[in-house]
């Protein structure tokens, strides 16, 4: 009877070093499978101990950091929990968006950092804001970055006061153009007229394309006499014609100026009366061109 009681407790020992065995290779497995979706996941992963180490990485949190996991894991911790730029192999820069959460490792307090690559995003970001502020045509700020930098402007004289000057510029026949050769012609004269126009400004003045054939540079701390400077240089900035597949262009641009030392105008009241000044020196360009 010994005998048969010793047997059955072998028995039952033997099923549960098996149930063990069997629950360790199952816990292996999950592990495993962890481990495997963690160094697959395009989102980065860190854990760094209480004593600020670095205990475990993944691959794509080294990629984004620019290193290795070989370099980071066992080091200190020593990378932004914000967001942080680095460059891949390959030069590429890199941002990634790092959140910070509280965790456990190995029974210890620790900290996980979970990156996520915004290299995409934020280059998308920065696109629709270019495109929201630029022409599409000659790349210069638009007309509401250009109200814009003339708010900008005008808060700065209230701060310090100086005179501002605003070129209202007219491509002389570009409808002419447009109608004989086609727009594909019209926008690159426009093109050649933005190009043309920032060849001759100062720098830190700001050129703009409001659409169609109208132009205005913006100039910030200027005299009168600067300011008749700058719009003569556009005038002739002009004079050689262009060369458009192949076509020689003589294109024109009357230039209107109006000058303000009043931090409190209304920047649209700025541009109607350069506009209106444009329009006097057109004038004067046709009776002169008609004699």
């Amino acid at each position: 009877m010994a005998t048969d009681e010793g047997e059955l407790r072998g028995d039952e020992g033997n099923d549960l070093r098996q149930e063990v065995r069997e629950l360790r290779d199952r816990l292996t497995n999950v592990e495993g499978h962890f481990r495997g979706v963690v160094d697959n996941s395009t989102d980065g992963m860190i854990v760094v101990n209480r004593d600020g180490i670095v205990v475990f990485a993944n691959s794509a949190a080294a990629v984004m950091l620019g290193t290795t996991r070989s370099q980071l894991v066992g080091k200190a911790a020593s990378f932004p929990v914000v967001s942080t730029t680095s460059r891949r192999p390959d030069n590429e820069v890199i941002l990634a968006d790092m959140r910070v959460l509280s965790t456990d490792w190995d029974d210890e307090p620790a900290v996980l950092a979970l990156m996520r690559d915004i290299t995409e995003r934020s280059m998308a970001d920065a696109e629709m804001a270019y495109r929201a502020t630029h022409d599409p045509v000659t790349g210069l700020p638009n007309r509401y970055l250009l109200d814009d930098r003339l708010k900008q402007a005008l808060a700065r004289d209230r701060r310090q006061p100086k005179t501002l000057g605003v070129l209202f510029c007219d491509v002389d026949g570009l409808k002419g153009i447009n109608d004989r050769l086609g727009h594909g012609v019209g926008d690159q004269v426009l093109m050649e007229t933005a190009r043309r126009i920032e060849a001759v400004i100062r720098p830190g003045d700001t050129a703009a394309h409001l659409g169609g054939d109208e132009f205005v540079v913006l100039c910030e701390s200027i005299d009168e006499d600067g300011a008749t400077a700058v719009a003569s240089r556009v005038e002739t900035a002009f004079d050689a014609p262009m060369t458009v597949d192949g076509v020689e262009l003589s294109v024109g641009v009357s230039v209107g100026l109006a000058l303000t030392s009043d931090p409190d105008v209304i920047p649209a009241d700025l541009l109607a009366e350069a506009d209106h000044a444009m329009y006097s020196a057109k004038q004067r360009r046709r009776r002169q061109a008609a004699r």
